[in-house]
């Protein structure tokens, strides 16, 4: 499939840069990125809807436990 699309002379410049420095063609270095983009927003959408079942079937943790574990996790150096 082809897709066509307008870019800023900004962005563009940057592709070129990429393009050069890696020795790959600006098409190879947007289609990454298209990909790179699609999985980390897909992860993120997944993260969020196991986010919301949980709070819907009433799996919720309270605030002041979460504030007690970031606490007791600051004391220790982070661990934990």
């Amino acid at each position: 499939m082809d897709l066509t699309l307008r870019i800023s002379d900004e962005a563009n410049a940057a592709l070129d840069a990429l393009a050069a420095a890696t020795e790959r063609s600006k098409s190879f270095v947007a289609l990454r990125a298209i990909d790179e983009y699609i999985k980390l927003n897909a992860w993120q959408i997944a993260a969020i809807q196991a986010g919301v079942e949980d709070a819907d079937a009433g799996r919720l943790v309270s605030h002041e436990a979460v504030k007690r574990r970031w606490l007791l996790r600051a004391e220790s150096g982070g661990e934990g």
